[in-house]
């Protein structure tokens, strides 16, 4: 499948991760990958939804536009068609909420993209609350999962997932993809059963 060119989303997300240079501690992302340990071959590849009914969405192109870039780059050709492919990426993008720490009285400026690494963290917004009870803010945990499938027997050869914690009116879901991906294809295949945290570049 040959990729389109990338949406603003993305765009709008590099843009929020080079401002991160002037943050004194790098966001990290959360990678976990499985494989046998073996060389993983390289072939056609047909990217498609983990969930059937996002096929031929924009949110999907955006997924897959992401996702198909990073898979370029390690070997790999993106084609439109399961029936010429050697290989199945089924991709999936997941986002939960976690309710962070309470708003507190008075200003709050925050630059950036909004990603968070632990308790380190860059706001979008500036937030002026009123009244003098902390509430509590809606942070959300973005997840990009990506299997691959040989064509030959069907069978799983690599699958991996990384994640990124944003703080409350930071970036989520969709627009993360670009990010999460370059994270989670970051020296392929990487070491099997082992959470690693990648650096945001």
């Amino acid at each position: 499948m040959r990729m389109a060119p990338a949406h603003l989303g993305s765009a709008l997300v590099i843009a929020a991760a080079l401002a991160l240079g002037a943050c004194s501690t790098t966001p990290s992302a959360n990678v976990l990958r499985f494989h046998q340990n073996q060389p993983v071959s390289r072939g056609t590849v047909y990217l498609k939804p983990a969930n059937p009914a996002l096929a031929g969405s924009l949110e999907f192109q955006a997924q897959a536009n992401a996702v198909g870039a990073e898979l370029r780059k390690q070997g790999f050709e993106p084609v439109s068609s399961p029936q010429v492919a050697q290989f199945t990426a089924v991709i999936d993008v997941q986002t939960t909420e976690r309710v962070g720490p309470p708003r507190q009285s008075g200003v709050s400026i925050g630059i950036g993209g909004g990603f968070s690494s632990g308790n380190v963290g860059v706001g979008t917004s500036v937030q002026v609350p009123v009244g003098g009870q902390p509430s509590p803010q809606v942070a959300t945990t973005t997840t990009l999962s990506v299997s691959l499938v040989q064509a030959l027997g069907n069978q799983a050869v690599w699958e991996g997932r990384s994640s990124l914690d944003t703080q409350p009116g930071g970036q989520r879901g969709t627009p993360l993809t670009p990010v999460l991906a370059s994270a989670l294809f970051q020296d392929f295949p990487g070491p099997s059963g082992k959470t690693v945290q990648v650096p945001i570049r």
